[in-house]
């Protein structure tokens, strides 16, 4: 494949593609700017530099040096036919740039509504901390299509899905008491209602998250324990007693 062509796929077509996402966005929110134009470009002088860093980090990884970045060209040309999937340098060098865009854009956005850099940085981060509260309902999601099929199919996979969802819970488990508290925190102080209002969700939701969360950590590690160490009959009843308690939580979290 010609290299100009892999410029314009890999990095050309995301630049538009995003700005034309969140150009909507912008359009909606109200006025643009000057200021907000400036600080916009000189946000994705900002994204493009790190775009670059972990680049960079991407191709060492991969067996190569960081000046190798200059001719990332020629190295996605010579990996251009592998799978695209996670661990292959093509699927690691997109997913690095879809995420800088993302951030890019989302920080772009919350400027335009706040119009205070501050503000914005505050309601990005409240984003973020809404968003590592709520991840006991992607596991949970996880657990029922994912976790669960794979041990009824017998699937060696299985194990693997157990450790995934044991390791990044319990990492949720430990997070919440601390998002919570700085989210606590921030409420104290008199910020716009539109920046408190993703703080005063987790705050509100905190409990509700941290016991799911807890379930989702007791899935994952006793289903890899208790695999060769209990008879699949008592196993099977404990992970799908876990399973359903996981229902009963999310239910009770979005019917307060």
């Amino acid at each position: 494949m010609r290299r100009w062509k892999i410029i314009l796929q890999i990095f050309v077509f995301p630049v538009v593609l995003f700005s034309m996402l969140f150009g909507f966005a912008w359009v909606k929110l109200g006025v643009i700017t000057r200021e907000w134009v400036l600080s916009t470009l000189i946000l994705f002088v900002l994204m493009v530099a790190s775009m670059v860093f972990f680049l960079a980090r991407i191709l060492e990884k991969h067996g190569y040096k960081k000046s190798d970045i200059k001719r990332i060209d020629e190295i996605l040309e010579e990996h251009w036919k592998e799978p695209w999937d996670s661990g292959y340098l093509k699927y690691d060098v997109q997913e690095c740039i879809a995420h800088h865009l993302i951030l890019w854009g989302i920080f772009s956005t919350s400027l335009l509504g706040f119009h205070d850099v501050f503000l914005a940085i505050l309601a990005f981060v409240g984003l973020a901390f809404l968003m590592v509260v709520m991840y006991p309902v992607f596991v949970t999601m996880v657990v029922w299509i994912v976790a669960l099929p794979l041990y009824f199919l017998k699937s060696k996979r299985a194990g693997d899905a157990f450790e995934f969802i044991g390791k990044t819970s319990l990492a949720s488990t430990l997070a919440i008491p601390v998002i919570w508290a700085v989210s606590s925190y921030v409420l104290t102080k008199n910020y716009p209602e539109d920046v408190l209002r993703m703080f005063n969700a987790v705050v509100r939701n905190a409990e509700g998250f941290l016991i799911l969360s807890i379930l989702n950590t007791l899935f994952g590690f006793l289903g890899v324990y208790l695999s060769c160490r209990v008879g699949r009959r008592i196993l099977t009843l404990v992970l799908l007693s876990l399973a359903v308690a996981m229902l009963f939580v999310v239910w009770s979290i979005f019917n307060l």
